[in-house]
């Protein structure tokens, strides 16, 4: 019986995650919790820009909430934000504003460097990776990566302090896969719990 309820909660979760990346995709934001509590379902939504979320006079959260009961028949929902201070920590939102640059016609590669360089720069982090899937020009698909620093590839060490992120470039040429990966300190992986 508890598989059942484990395996309907983990559905209902990834259907919230799916419906928010719709929704808010003009948005920046790093990821989304579900949390199952005795009386109702809080989400948890961390972004770099509550207010976009939260709307003029909290109108927009209102009618995220009121959608979310509405689709997911979920009578007590409740939608949190929390604000990540440091966005360069955030690799999903990372990979979303350099989709954001190739559907603008940037180059990826200054793309790269640029953002690279940006992560690079904080002290909490050992090594980046972004790596480019798809389309660039000409009728061929081509991979490309970037590396600066540190990265590891397996093993326990990559669940404990290894982010990743994902998004996914439309240009006229064809999709283009961005995945971003920060090799995190300990102390700062630490830090956030």
């Amino acid at each position: 019986m508890k598989e059942k309820i484990f395996i309907k909660n983990g559905i209902l979760e990834e259907e919230i995650y799916d419906y928010l990346v719709d929704r808010l995709k003009d948005v920046n934001f790093e990821d989304v919790q579900v949390q199952h509590l005795p009386t109702s379902i809080r989400v948890l939504i961390y972004t770099t820009q509550p207010g976009m979320i939260i709307g003029e006079g909290g109108q927009t959260i209102s009618a995220l909430t009121d959608d979310i009961r509405r689709k997911f028949k979920i009578e007590n929902a409740q939608i949190d934000i929390q604000r990540i201070a440091n966005d360069v920590l955030a690799p999903r939102i990372i990979a979303m504003n350099i989709a954001r640059g190739l559907e603008n016609r940037k180059n990826y590669r200054k793309l790269a460097e640029f953002h690279m360089n940006r992560i690079m720069r904080n002290d909490k982090v050992l090594g980046a990776e972004i790596i480019f899937q798809g389309k660039f020009s000409g009728a061929k698909t081509h991979k490309d990566k970037f590396l600066q620093g540190y990265m590891k590839k397996s093993g326990d060490m990559v669940e404990k302090y290894v982010k990743k992120g994902y998004a996914m470039a439309l240009p006229k040429l064809g999709s283009i896969g961005i995945k971003v990966n920060l090799y995190m300190k300990p102390e700062a992986v630490e830090e956030r719990k």
